[in-house]
């Protein structure tokens, strides 16, 4: 290693070494003036900014006014991430006493309705999410034979023999397909525990069974929708059967 760039190196350590002291300096003795809150939501708000700066304030305690040596953020990043809605969080602070907490809420593809009727989301990465007051766009609706409740932290990727995690999967193949996610309205849980799904158009029902063989259940759809209803139009029959491979057996409407 040559002189100029040991000399480099020793001035870059100095500068970083210098940034930390100069905020530690400037922070010691400084309160928080404000907490600014950086939310992004990947499709409909599901919570308000007031909502969680009324969480924040219940689990965390008044922040502002607090010195900011004194505040771990760690420990509020980490009781930020009990709210429900967020899917992650990152707590920072300047020297000019903001609080800055960045984050991210869950994507949701699903809303489920259990027997009992109560109501919830489960999000793209799995994760139950309570039903919001502020609403939500326009996702796969699952009901029928689902007895379980909602749960905070509960993750239907750990539970491969639920229903929850065959609702999960369907919903997210239909989420990632522009033709489906136009085409299916809602996921039904019969009394066999197999799937039926309900469409946008038309007043069949579609008998899909379990998540064996899913792309190519979707496929052989696909070229009923695309191929035979432009002979028969879309309510000829009263069901159609995916749950025999290529052979799909379809109920005419009398």
């Amino acid at each position: 290693m040559n002189k100029k760039r040991i000399i480099l190196i020793i001035i870059l350590i100095l500068i970083i070494v210098g940034v930390i002291i100069t905020n530690a300096l400037l922070s010691k003795g400084k309160t928080y003036q404000k907490i600014i809150y950086q939310i992004s939501y990947p499709s409909q708000a599901l919570f308000t900014e007031k909502e969680l700066d009324k969480f924040v304030n219940d689990t965390c305690g008044m922040l502002v006014g607090k010195m900011i040596h004194s505040v771990d953020l760690d420990e509020i990043e980490t009781k930020i991430e009990a709210f429900p809605y967020l899917e992650s969080v990152e707590v920072l602070a300047n020297t000019r006493g903001h609080l800055i907490v960045k984050a991210v809420q869950h994507k949701v593809i699903a809303n489920v309705f259990n027997q009992k009727n109560e109501s919830y989301y489960i999000s793209e990465t799995g994760f139950l999410v309570p039903s919001s007051s502020v609403g939500c766009e326009r996702v796969l609706i699952a009901n029928g034979n689902i007895t379980q409740s909602y749960r905070q932290g509960f993750n239907v990727k750990k539970h491969p023999k639920s229903r929850l995690y065959s609702i999960w999967k369907l919903a997210q193949f239909i989420e990632k397909d522009a033709f489906w996610k136009a085409q299916i309205a809602q996921i039904y849980i019969n009394l066999q525990q197999e799937m039926e799904l309900v469409p946008v158009v038309g007043e069949h029902i579609i008998l899909f069974g379990r998540l064996n063989n899913m792309e190519e259940k979707f496929n052989n759809l696909k070229n009923i929708y695309t191929k035979g209803f432009k002979i028969t139009g879309w309510n000829k029959f009263e069901s159609i059967n995916l749950k025999f491979g290529n052979q799909i057996p379809c109920e005419k409407r009398n």
